[in-house]
């Protein structure tokens, strides 16, 4: 009975990830709505230009258009990001238990969950999730950033546009690289299939969570050459 009641767990969990409390009454899988209440939206003042948020409450108050030191010495080529919440806590668990449980049903939640708490866009045409290579998406089962477009997509009645942005190879995970080995790693790994869909339009890119930005700025880079007029970047989390 032991072996089976583990394995029950592993499908239908009945203890949260994060707190490991009675996860009955929940909402969603794998974690408590304590837990879920618990997500930390990130707290302005936030650099103008990869959203980074800044340490002191005063930076933007004579110089709102200040970037932070990072974009000074290395200019991004997305126009803006922007990131919902804290990579920590119970977001950092959840979006583990989402992308590598995985767990496509935490998908739409956590989508609705940061199509709600964004700060304010700008004018938007297309929204364009962060692709998988199609190794890694027959992993997965399903590419997480697309998932989390959908409810964006619906809420503002913007098109979604999934198969244009695509990986021309597989890249090593993100997340087993740091610094300029990230740059590296998916550098020349996207292109576009059909490049003037995207001529003049103001892009918004969808991914899970903001590192050091590497993966959205060879994205951005992409539309940028094909003529895109402004590119946000957008992410359910932050990790600093």
């Amino acid at each position: 009975m032991g072996m089976i009641s583990l394995f029950l767990d592993f499908i239908l969990p009945t203890s949260c990830s994060h707190c490991f409390s009675p996860i009955e009454g929940s909402s969603f899988p794998f974690i408590c709505s304590a837990c879920w209440s618990d997500f930390t939206v990130l707290p302005a003042p936030l650099c103008p230009s990869c959203g980074r948020p800044f340490d002191s409450p005063e930076a933007l108050v004579n110089s709102p258009d200040h970037e932070c030191g990072s974009c000074r010495q290395r200019p991004p080529r997305f126009d803006q990001a922007l990131s919902v919440g804290y990579f920590e806590g119970s977001l950092r668990q959840a979006i583990h238990q989402f992308k590598y449980r995985p767990c496509k049903a935490l998908g739409e939640p956590l989508g609705a969950w940061m199509s709600h708490n964004v700060r304010q866009l700008s004018r938007i045409d297309i929204i364009m999730p962060v692709p998988l290579h199609r190794t890694r998406l027959r992993q997965r089962g399903f590419n997480q950033a697309l998932i989390l477009a959908h409810p964006l997509s619906i809420a503002n009645k913007i098109s979604l546009s999934y198969d244009n942005l695509y990986r021309v190879r597989p890249t090593r995970p993100q997340v087993e690289l740091s610094g300029d080995d990230r740059i590296k790693n998916v550098n020349g790994a996207f292109a576009l299939k059909r490049p003037a869909d995207v001529k003049e339009k103001a892009i918004l890119l969808i991914d899970d969570v903001f590192t050091t930005g590497a993966t959205l700025n060879e994205c951005a880079a992409v539309l940028k050459a094909a003529g895109a007029g402004f590119v946000t970047a957008l992410t359910l989390a932050r990790a600093l």
